[in-house]
């Protein structure tokens, strides 16, 4: 089980960002993984905003991201720590 961490509101992200995290946290919460299927299956935006959000925890260091192919890959949570 994974518990969200709430600094990551104090990284001053876009509200897509902030609930991609919180997304992701809750599908950790559910025990499966963060694959990209299964976020596309949750996020409610568009594609370009999943992207959007995407890279932008992956500026912060919140998020790795690790693509197999352009229709498939998985989120990696960082540790807190490591978030800029």
């Amino acid at each position: 089980m994974m518990q969200m961490d709430r600094a990551v509101f104090d990284l001053g992200m876009s509200v897509h960002a902030v609930s991609l995290y919180i997304l992701i946290c809750a599908l950790a919460d559910e025990g499966r993984d963060s694959t990209l299927e299964a976020v596309r299956g949750q996020w409610t935006a568009s594609e370009d905003a999943l992207w959007t959000a995407a890279k932008e925890l992956e500026r912060h260091k919140v998020l790795r991201i690790e693509m197999e192919s352009e229709s498939s890959g998985r989120f990696w949570v960082q540790p807190s720590h490591e978030w800029i």
